[in-house]
């Protein structure tokens, strides 16, 4: 009995260790399978981690490729232009406005100047023929006014510094402040600049802003107006469309070629000028009667939203609160004039060039309200030619607005003027 108990006693025992030694394996199994799970993530987020790094750096490097130099294609940052100075804001200021060819290269076809004097709420333009000389200081590539912005004068451009290089700090075709010193190369220079520039560094005016129409727009914006009203001299034709004398409602292919049609030599030039006032007063008489919600959805914002918007250095936010801030003004507070100057030749070619003494006046006269008054030394104009300047065309713009009643349909193409 007693060995039977103490093998009984026996295979307890060993069943015991057996099943000590089955639990023992399946922990065993069970940590092998953790310790693997756990391996097999710490790789998986090693990969990630890398993969995440890659990316990163790889971004990175191919933003610097975007926004590095280029030996043609430099972004170039315009230079700020001089505007009216912060005392004088709230009194005074002072817009370029004008008509572009029919290419970015083509000649302008108008520039002027306005100036508003916000405490007595009148407004002042100066027009410039397109043959205005600029003299020749170096200053700008072209000599007349109206190759201005299709033709800036090139940069002299250090990649090392990302800016134009002065002159004097140009030594053997080498930015010399640059170390080492940097080639420098030609970059295209900016339009908006050279155009500012002529206002500040010919007439000593500030500019405070630019608002230059592609011919496209102009279009545009005269037919999402449902056209303008203007006094014909005489009748036209346009896109097969008769025009008789007197006040007519012209679309915006009319309006164009009312713009730009003119006469032979500077004399025509001046002619087609004085006509266009009627287009500009008749384009602010319909815009400054629109509600903000109107400008913005449906007139501004469309103009902006195009292929061919206007160029400006406003946004179109901007935009309609200069329209907003101006609808108080009146045709019979604005006044226009021709750029006091005469015809002369050089080189074999005819330009019109300012008579100082005459544009001197005029500008402390009507252009300068407060500040300080011009002075011959800070009036940079080159003369040209002897004797009295020609008519300025002074004209108050009441004289020539008319009641914008008239609408047109909106055409969905444009062809030539006739």
């Amino acid at each position: 009995m007693a060995q039977k108990r103490n093998s009984n006693n026996n295979r307890s025992v060993n069943l015991a260790h057996k099943a000590a030694g089955k639990k023992s394996v399946a922990s065993n199994k069970k940590n092998n399978k953790g310790t693997t799970r756990t391996i097999i993530i710490a790789i998986l987020i090693t990969v990630i981690v890398a993969m995440l790094a890659f990316l990163v750096v790889g971004g990175i490097k191919v933003y610097q490729t975007i926004v590095s130099p280029r030996t043609k294609t430099e972004s170039i940052e315009p230079a700020s232009h001089v505007r009216t100075p912060t005392e004088d804001q709230d009194k005074v200021a002072y817009y370029v406005l004008g008509l572009l060819g029919k290419k970015v290269t083509d000649p302008s076809e108008t520039l002027s100047i306005l100036c508003w004097d916000k405490q007595n709420n009148t407004v002042n333009i100066l027009q410039f023929p397109q043959s205005f000389y600029l003299g020749e200081n170096g200053r700008w590539a072209a000599k007349r006014i109206a190759d201005v912005w299709g033709k800036p004068k090139p940069l002299d451009w250090c990649s090392t510094c990302r800016r134009a290089a002065l002159s004097e700090e140009i030594k053997d075709g080498k930015h010399t402040v640059c170390n080492p010193n940097t080639p420098i190369t030609k970059q295209t220079g900016s339009s908006s600049e050279d155009l500012c520039g002529v206002f500040n560094d010919l007439l000593g005016l500030p500019v405070d802003g630019y608002f230059l129409f592609q011919q496209d727009s102009l279009v545009k914006l005269v037919n999402l107006l449902g056209g303008i009203d203007v006094n014909l001299e005489g009748p036209m034709s346009v896109d097969d469309i008769n025009y008789k004398k007197g006040v007519q409602t012209l679309d915006g292919s009319a309006a164009l070629y009312y713009a730009v049609k003119r006469g032979k030599g500077i004399t025509g030039d001046i002619d087609r000028l004085v006509k266009e006032r009627k287009v500009f007063i008749a384009l602010f008489q319909r815009l400054t009667v629109l509600s903000e919600k109107q400008l913005t959805n449906d007139f501004i914002g469309p103009l902006m939203n195009g292929s061919t918007p206007l160029k400006t250095d406003f946004t179109r936010q901007n935009i309609v609160k200069l329209i907003l801030s101006m609808s108080k003004l009146e045709p019979a507070s604005m006044t226009a004039y021709v750029m006091p100057g005469r015809t002369a030749t050089k080189s074999g070619k005819t330009y019109y060039a300012a008579h100082k003494a005459s544009l001197l006046e005029l500008l402390n006269q009507s252009f300068m309200p407060y500040g300080n008054k011009l002075t011959q030394d800070g009036l940079l104009v080159s003369e040209l030619g002897s004797g009295k300047a020609m008519k300025t065309h002074k004209q108050v713009l009441s004289e020539i607005a008319v009641t914008q009643s008239g609408a047109v349909t909106a055409p969905t193409t444009t062809t030539k003027a006739k």
